[in-house]
């Protein structure tokens, strides 16, 4: 399916992002991987020989998009997948904390298919996926307005360049899960695993979180030259969380 395509993948070094890297490695594609823990580069590296070409960057640094993007050959598909999820309720609402939320989760993305879009990057016919979420444009959640307003945000921004880029045949779709078994839940320290649980049976669907390997299989669908009349859309990977 992938075979000749170039893909750029954005936090390619943990969770969804990584899951997806090596799905499509896995199906012929060439990734470059950006991402800033170098020794899970190094793995993808390892893993994929030839067709990883490893590109370690802060996506905040924004002023040197032009440059760092210079070499990055022409790309058939980009996945956003980098992210952080942090609380910020508004009784102690911090703009720093803010800031950052807004620079990674929802700027970077934005300037990322600006900068690819006006180097002539994005070759006719490619994919974007934006990795949004439940959070913000189906659910709320007390204490998360920054993060939840950035994914609200992706939403958006896909319907708008959807029909910016149509004229190209680009399309620009997204992905909204719901809670996700990775690395970031692992470390929730502040949870105890009897609250993890309540909060997994929540989920109609088999009383548990999605992998990463399921939303990267969303992710390739949308990549796909299967989903080819789809775009400006949100597809939810939520086990029917929404559904109740």
């Amino acid at each position: 399916m992938f075979e000749g395509k170039t893909l750029l993948i954005t936090g390619a070094t943990s969770g969804i992002g990584f899951a997806t890297t090596r799905r499509l490695l896995a199906e012929g594609a060439r990734v470059v991987a950006v991402g800033r823990n170098p020794q899970r580069l190094a793995e993808l590296v390892q893993h994929g020989g030839d067709a990883v070409l490893p590109l370690a960057f802060d996506l905040t640094d924004f002023a040197r998009y032009r440059e760092v993007l210079a070499p990055v050959p022409a790309l058939d598909g980009l996945v956003h997948s980098a992210g952080i999820v942090e609380n910020n309720p508004l009784r102690f609402f911090s703009l720093e904390t803010h800031q950052r939320i807004v620079a990674i989760n929802q700027t970077a993305p934005l300037a990322l298919v600006a900068e690819l879009a006006r180097g002539n990057k994005l070759n006719a016919g490619s994919a974007i996926v934006l990795l949004s979420s439940i959070l913000g444009p189906e659910v709320g959640i007390k204490g998360t307005a920054s993060y939840a307003g950035t994914k609200a945000a992706l939403t958006a921004f896909a319907r708008v360049m959807a029909l910016e880029l149509a004229h190209k045949d680009i399309r620009v779709n997204c992905v909204a899960p719901g809670m996700v078994q990775t690395e970031l839940v692992d470390d929730l320290h502040q949870l105890s695993e009897e609250a993890l649980q309540a909060d997994r049976a929540r989920y109609p669907l088999g009383k548990r979180y999605a992998t990463a390997h399921e939303v990267a299989a969303a992710i390739r669908f949308l990549l796909s030259s299967d989903a080819a009349f789809m775009t400006g859309q949100t597809l939810v990977v939520d086990g029917g969380f929404t559904a109740q």
